[in-house]
C-alpha cells in the first residue's frame, strides 16, 4: 500500500487562514482564533521579514542598535517562538524629529527590528479584515487607494456644493486615546493575546536622549501598525458621516416648469433646474484621507454650522481628540479651500452664455474646479533648493555629483510632482514649475563645468530638447530632459482606478526571494554554511524591480559581512578626504 503524504505547507495554511479572515469580515463576524493561527504560522513571519527587508528604512536601527544586517534565520525563528510562547515584550521606540513643510517638526518613532517584524506579521492579518469594514469615504493608508483617488472622488461628489467645512485636528497621532482605541478594537477582535500585544505597543513609550518616557496617549508615527490603528480610530466618524450622507441623498424628479420653459425656448434665460429634489434633508458630502478630511454642504450657512458643531462634538467628546479652532472653518464653495495640496472651488456662473442667436455655450456652473495653488511652484522651488530670494539658483548639493545623476534627480522630482498634480485645471502652473526645475538643472550643470548656461544648453542640444550622453554596455546613450506639454499631462489622468477593494487570499505567495536565500544557508560571497547574516546595501536605482530587491540585500557569513562593511567605511572616508583636498586646492 502506498503512503500518501498529507503534510500541508505553512504557505497553504496561511492562505486558508486569510480566507477565514475574509469570511469573517464579509459576514461582520469578529476575529477570534484566526489571528492566532496566522501569528503561529512561521511563513507569515517570513513574509513580514521580506517586506521589511525590502523597505528603504530597513537599515535604520531602533534603540537596541540592531538593523536588518544583524538578522539570520535562527533569529527569526527565535522571535517567532517568543511570540508563540508569550515571552514577547516590545521595547520603547527611538524618538527622532523630521521637518515639515511649514518649518515645524513632527516626532517619529522608530521601533526595533524585532518589533517591526511582529507588527508587520499582525498587520498583514488585520489589513484584509479591516479593508472590508472600512467605508468608501476613507482613502488614507488603504490598499489600492491613493491621494489621487480621493481627489477624483471630491471632483465627482462635490458638484453643486454651497459650503465647505474644514476641521483641523491637533497632533492626531499623538492624541489618540488608548482606552477608546482598545474599546473600538474589542468590537472587531475577540482574541485577548492580540489585544494585549497592541496595548503593549501603545504603552511601550519612547527613548529620547537616553531617557525613557511613558506613552499616555497616541500611536507612534513610524510604527508599522500605526496607520491601520489610526484608520480604525476614525472609522467611527466615517460611520456617522455615512449616516448623514444617506439621509441627505437627493431624491430627484423631473421639473415640469423646466419642460414648459424648454418648449418656449426660455429655459436658458429663466435658469430653471431640469430636476427638483424631493428630499428636505441637507445634502452632505465627505471625504477623509488619514486625519485630513473635507465636508461639503448643499444648503444654507446655518445648516453648515450645525453639522460642523455636530462633527466637532463627535471628535472632542466621543473620540477625545483636540481640534484647532483657528484652522477649522466654514468657507463658501466658490471661494475654495485646500485639501491634499490642491485648491478646490465650485464655480458659480450664469447658467449659460450666448454665442449666437441660436447657440449657447455650456457653463461650469456648480462644477468642481481643482487647481494647483498659485504659490505651489515657488514652494517647491524653495523646498528643493531651486530658488533663493525669488531667483533661480543651482543646487550646491548636486553640483559635485555625476552629470547623469544630476539630470535624473531633477527629472524624478519633476515627474513625481506632475503625476500628482495632473488632475489640475490650471496646467499652466505646472509649466512654470518645469521651467524652474529645468533652469536650475542647467545652472547646476554649468556650475559643475564652470561655464555658462548658454554653453551647456548648446553643448547638450538634441532636437527639441537637450540630453546628457553616457556609456551603457559600450554604447552611447542619452538621458534627455523631459518636456511636458499639456496633452501629455492630461494622459496621465487615465490611470487604472481601483475603487472596490478585493483582497487576494494568495497575496503571501511568491514573496520568498530573500527567505529562500536565507534557507539555502550559504554565504553568497565565499560559500560558507554557518553564522549567516543579511547585508543591507543602500538604495540601488534600477528599472528592474527584482534586480533592485536582489541588489539591496545579500546573505553573508559574519567574516564576509565584516570585511565588506569595513571596506565600505574605508571608501567613504577616502572619498570625503579627496573631496576636502579638492576644496582646498580650488
Amino acid at each position: 500500500m502506498i503512503n500518501m503524504s498529507t503534510t500541508v505547507s505553512d504557505e497553504t495554511k496561511l492562505s486558508r487562514t486569510l480566507n477565514k479572515i475574509l469570511y469573517c469580515s464579509t459576514n461582520n463576524y469578529p476575529l477570534k482564533r484566526e489571528l492566532q493561527q496566522g501569528m503561529n504560522n512561521f511563513h507569515n513571519t517570513l513574509t513580514a521579514f521580506n517586506k521589511i527587508a525590502a523597505n528603504k528604512g530597513a537599515g535604520t536601527p531602533g534603540i537596541d542598535g540592531n538593523s536588518i544586517d544583524s538578522l539570520n534565520l535562527k533569529k527569526l525563528e527565535r522571535y517567532h517562538k517568543e511570540y508563540i510562547n508569550n515571552k514577547y515584550n516590545p521595547k520603547p521606540v527611538k524618538r527622532i524629529f523630521i521637518s515639515k513643510d511649514n518649518d515645524k517638526v513632527r516626532p517619529l518613532g522608530i521601533p526595533t527590528i524585532k518589533d517591526r517584524i511582529v507588527q508587520k506579521s499582525l498587520e498583514q492579518l488585520l489589513t484584509p479584515y479591516f479593508e472590508n469594514q472600512f467605508l468608501e469615504w476613507s482613502f488614507g493608508f488603504r490598499t489600492k487607494k491613493s491621494c489621487l483617488d480621493a481627489i477624483k472622488r471630491v471632483k465627482q461628489r462635490f458638484q453643486g456644493i454651497d459650503y465647505i467645512i474644514k476641521i483641523d485636528l491637533k497632533g492626531y497621532f499623538d492624541t489618540i486615546n488608548h482606552e477608546t482605541l482598545m474599546k473600538t478594537l474589542r468590537k472587531f477582535i475577540r482574541k485577548n493575546k492580540t489585544l494585549s500585544t497592541i496595548n503593549k505597543w501603545l504603552k511601550a513609550g519612547f527613548m529620547k536622549d537616553g531617557i525613557k518616557y511613558e506613552s499616555l496617549s497616541g500611536s507612534p508615527q513610524g510604527g508599522i501598525i500605526s496607520p491601520l490603528l489610526a484608520n480604525v480610530y476614525l472609522h467611527y466618524i466615517d460611520i456617522k458621516m455615512d449616516e448623514l450622507i444617506k439621509e441627505g441623498t437627493p431624491i430627484r424628479k423631473a421639473n415640469p416648469e423646466y419642460g414648459k420653459a424648454y418648449h418656449q425656448g426660455m429655459h436658458h434665460k429663466l435658469g430653471i433646474d431640469r430636476q427638483i429634489n424631493l428630499n428636505p434633508k441637507t445634502r452632505v458630502e465627505y471625504i477623509r484621507y488619514a486625519d485630513d478630511f473635507i465636508i461639503g454642504i448643499k444648503g444654507k450657512y446655518d445648516k453648515a454650522e450645525t453639522i460642523k458643531n455636530q462633527v466637532t462634538q463627535w471628535l472632542e467628546q466621543d473620540l477625545k481628540l483636540t481640534i484647532s479652532k483657528d484652522k477649522s472653518k466654514i468657507v463658501k464653495a466658490n471661494k475654495g479651500t485646500r485639501f491634499l495640496s490642491y485648491m478646490y472651488m465650485v464655480k458659480v456662473k450664469p447658467t449659460s452664455s450666448k454665442l449666437t442667436k441660436k447657440t449657447h455655450k455650456k457653463s461650469l456652473n456648480g462644477r468642481v474646479q481643482i487647481q494647483v495653488p498659485k504659490a505651489k511652484a515657488k514652494e517647491y522651488g524653495y523646498e528643493y533648493n531651486w530658488l533663493k530670494r525669488g531667483k533661480i539658483k543651482h543646487d550646491e548639493t548636486l553640483a559635485s555629483r555625476d552629470e547623469l545623476e544630476i539630470i535624473r534627480t531633477y527629472k524624478t522630482i519633476v515627474r513625481g510632482i506632475i503625476q500628482y498634480f495632473c488632475l489640475a485645471n490650471n496646467l499652466n502652473a505646472l509649466t512654470h514649475l518645469t521651467y524652474l526645475a529645468e533652469y536650475s538643472c542647467l545652472k547646476t550643470l554649468a556650475r559643475k563645468r564652470k561655464t555658462t548656461i548658454a554653453k551647456v544648453r548648446k553643448k547638450f542640444n538634441r532636437s527639441s530638447t537637450w540630453s546628457i550622453p553616457y556609456l551603457n554596455k559600450e554604447k552611447t546613450r542619452y538621458e534627455s530632459w523631459t518636456v511636458y506639454p499639456w496633452d501629455k499631462i492630461k494622459k496621465m489622468r487615465n490611470y487604472k482606478e481601483n475603487p472596490d477593494i478585493t483582497i487576494n487570499p494568495y497575496l503571501f505567495q511568491g514573496r520568498t526571494n530573500l527567505t529562500d536565500r536565507l534557507k539555502a544557508e550559504i554565504c553568497e560571497k565565499c560559500g560558507k554554511t554557518t553564522q549567516l547574516q543579511i547585508h543591507h546595501i543602500g538604495t540601488v536605482r534600477n528599472e528592474n524591480r527584482k534586480s533592485v530587491m536582489n541588489k539591496s540585500t545579500k546573505v553573508l557569513c559574519i567574516d564576509c559581512h565584516r570585511n565588506i562593511t569595513d571596506q565600505q567605511m574605508h571608501d567613504i572616508r577616502l572619498n570625503n578626504k579627496n573631496k576636502r583636498k579638492k576644496r582646498i586646492n580650488s
